[in-house]
């Protein structure tokens, strides 16, 4: 047995445990007018009244367990599964709202996502249907999700339009479904050139390793069905990024996405990896632990787990063992990389793997071979109501790599920014669906401005440096502006104040102690030193 067939019987063996939280997510009463439903909280808990249309995803997990011949799986063949697959679809297309689109956080939305994401899953499903025919519900459903996606693009999350994207290229495959080819042509250059030449795409203002895997995920299949060669060297260059992202047991640091993931989807990065070495060594950084308890496989919730994370997984198996020879990743061998637009900095020496997230504030991580050994996220203190915190993504951030004294210096200068915490209320829900009625997908912006973007000034500035000499790090933070000195400030926590749905998920770094800090100043700066590592 091959190490990557090794590989694959590993990830089997905790992927098969987990088939049944995925049907338990679905309606399979066949005479409930809501089969094939995979919003466990409206067909079964009665908690919303509408469906998140983003979870039919699930139905690609259900596809890979009707086909596959892996030992110990009971769905195989199963001709019940093959119904449950079909009765999917058709709820998918009763679910469509009158102008294309589709529902994800409440009624009427219409946003881009649950369309995006639900067409590409769609889109696999009928592609591999051997010859059956397609209801016309669905193909009816399919020509208008296109026609919406077509008029709807994604700007800010480029993992979005990457599977709208691949949505709309697999829908053109399909009889009778028409896709208007320049107006596509033109999406497609403008998404292939927001690539990073550092090889990332922009997730609201920066890298995110787990959305990038989301991109490479539908990059693979447009790729299969258009052979565009743009979609190769886009996934060449992303998986050569993520390999210096890696730390030893290939570890993440999590907090240094401009997202706040803490997962990989593998499939992409696995049909990549047939031939590109790169992408090889990363699938099997990311997959060897996945037994372990600290995995992020075991730590993902069911919405992301069941029908967004697991879905890429399960489609993945069968290709592991095609996996190409690794090349070593950089921290195995050894370097140092300092990618300018994003701001990042990785060094990978001694068995240690350092990185340095300008853009973030400054975050900082240290892993070791086995495990984190430190991590900083800046500093948070009150201050009228809300919250006065460094870690926040923004390109704002000042950013450089300097040398001083013999000494490496990362430097990063920015404003502090002032968030406070989105409550939920029952006004605030009527409220929405007033809005939602009568504006619709219009209200979408405002939304991600007030949960997402948006982050208040509070007139003060912060500056870290991280200073890299003799083997240790040396962390000096200043914190000036009208009486900053005068606020009690605190090691902030690993999380981050920017509100990401898929973010938040159990880290082990929430166990690490707080560090301490030799700290001094006056009225209007506030300044403090410590040690990385100690």
């Amino acid at each position: 047995m091959s190490e990557a067939e090794a590989l694959q019987g590993a990830l089997w063996d905790v992927l098969r445990l987990h088939a049944p939280r995925i049907l338990t997510q679905m309606e399979r009463d066949p005479d409930s007018p809501w089969t094939g439903c995979f919003d466990r909280d409206f067909w079964h808990y009665k908690m919303r009244d509408f469906s998140s249309m983003i979870l039919q995803q699930g139905l690609l997990v259900l596809q890979v367990l009707h086909r596959s011949s892996l030992l110990g799986n009971p769905l195989a063949g199963n001709p019940r599964v093959r119904e449950w697959i079909d009765a999917g679809l058709r709820f998918w297309a009763s679910r469509q709202l009158r102008g294309g689109g589709f529902d994800e956080y409440y009624p009427r939305e219409s946003g881009y996502p649950p369309a995006a994401f639900s067409l590409y899953a769609v889109g696999l499903l009928l592609r591999e249907q051997g010859g059956r025919k397609v209801e016309p519900a669905v193909l009816r459903a399919v020509q208008g999700c296109v026609d919406w996606l077509l008029a709807h693009p994604e700007r800010n999350a480029l993992n979005q339009e990457a599977a709208g994207l691949a949505g709309l290229a697999l829908a053109a495959r399909l009889p009778g479904v028409r896709v208007d080819a320049v107006r596509l042509e033109e999406r497609l250059s403008a998404f292939f050139a927001a690539q990073s030449e550092e090889g990332w795409f922009p997730e609201y203002g920066g890298p995110d390793l787990g959305y990038l895997c989301v991109t490479l995920d539908c990059l693979w299949d447009y790729l299969e069905v258009t052979s565009d060669e743009r979609a190769l060297a886009a996934m060449r260059r992303a998986a050569g990024f993520m390999a210096w992202m890696l730390a030893p047991g290939g570890r993440l640091p999590v907090m240094a996405n401009s997202r706040n993931t803490d997962y990989l989807a593998p499939y992409g990065l696995v049909r990549l990896g047939a031939t590109d070495p790169a992408a090889s060594a990363v699938v099997r950084a990311m997959l060897a632990r996945a037994a372990e308890p600290d995995h992020y496989l075991h730590a993902t919730d069911d919405r992301y787990a069941c029908h967004y994370l697991f879905q890429s997984h399960f489609r993945a198996l069968a290709h592991l063992p095609a996996l190409c020879a690794p090349s070593p990743l950089p921290c195995e061998a050894g370097g140092e990389e300092f990618f300018a637009h994003c701001g990042i900095y990785a060094r990978h020496a001694s068995g240690q793997s350092l990185f340095f997230a300008g853009r973030k504030g400054g975050v900082c991580y240290l892993f070791e071979p086995d495990g984190l050994l430190d991590a900083d996220f800046g500093w948070r203190a009150a201050r009228a109501g809300k919250i006065a915190a460094t870690h926040w993504q923004s390109d704002q951030w000042e950013c450089a790599l300097l040398q001083e004294d013999g000494e490496t210096v990362l430097l990063t200068e920015g404003p502090v920014t002032l968030r406070g915490f989105f409550a939920s209320t029952p006004l605030r829900h009527a409220a929405l669906r007033m809005f939602s009625f009568c504006f619709g997908n219009r209200l979408i912006p405002f939304l991600k401005s007030r949960m997402i973007f948006r982050g208040g000034g509070c007139g003060l500035r912060f500056e870290r440096r991280l200073r890299l000499a003799r083997g240790e790090g040396i962390l000096e933070d200043a914190l000036s502006g009208a009486s900053a000195g005068e606020l009690e400030w605190k090691p902030a926590p690993h999380a981050s104040l920017r509100h990401v749905a898929s973010a938040a998920r159990f880290c082990a770094e929430e166990l690490l102690p707080d560090p301490v800090w030799e700290s001094d100043g006056d009225a209007d700066r506030f300044a403090a030193r410590r040690r990385l590592n100690g």
